[in-house]
């Protein structure tokens, strides 16, 4: 008679267990989809923070890109960066530096454009700040239609617009150009990360 009563008993617990159990599981999947927490946009593939990427491409340019966060969008074939620097080495040993707000790259041309307190640094120490640029990948340039302001040394000139060659370091500014030369500089001169 005990031995009824402890199977009945277990099995009444088991029961209410399994009762449970199969409640809540129903009462999850008839949870409204607005309760669910949405961690990503619809249209991003992957994102990540903290983010550091190093690539050498086809024409031994090598790429390095840090930046706070980064999104990918398969689709698109577009990288999306928030704080971030790029860093181009030239197959001669030439750096720049860009840093800017946000980045945006496309992953198949990889032209890349940089937007927001955007500024260039150069290995020979050439500086210039804006606030857009794009680097042109096929073409090894980097440009920008927004007012520009470089600086080296006791040197300071601005213009609006400028085309700047990677490969021979050619570089044109496209109006509104002037110039500054020794102590004038000290006033308005951007700061530099």
């Amino acid at each position: 008679m005990k031995t009824k009563r402890k199977t009945v008993f277990i099995v009444a617990i088991l029961a209410v267990i399994l009762s449970l159990a199969v409640v809540f599981v129903i009462g999850l999947r008839v949870a409204p989809e607005k309760a669910l927490l949405k961690i990503m946009a619809d249209k991003v593939d992957l994102q990540i923070k903290n983010v550091r990427y190093t690539e050498v491409g086809d024409s031994g340019i090598k790429w390095e890109i840090i930046a706070d966060t980064a999104r990918y969008l398969k689709r698109e074939n577009m990288a999306l960066f928030e704080k971030v620097t790029v860093r181009l080495v030239m197959k001669d040993g030439r750096t720049f530096v860009m840093n800017g707000d946000q980045g945006r790259l496309d992953t198949q041309s990889r032209d890349m454009e940089i937007d927001g307190n955007v500024g260039i640094v150069s290995g020979n120490g050439d500086r210039f700040a804006t606030d857009r640029l794009w680097y042109r990948n096929a073409a090894r340039r980097i440009e920008t239609d927004r007012p520009v302001a470089m600086e080296n040394g006791n040197v300071r000139i601005s213009g609006v617009g400028m085309i700047f060659h990677l490969d021979d370091s050619k570089l044109t500014l496209l109006s509104q150009i002037r110039a500054s030369y020794g102590d004038t500089l000290r006033q308005g001169v951007p700061k530099w990360r």
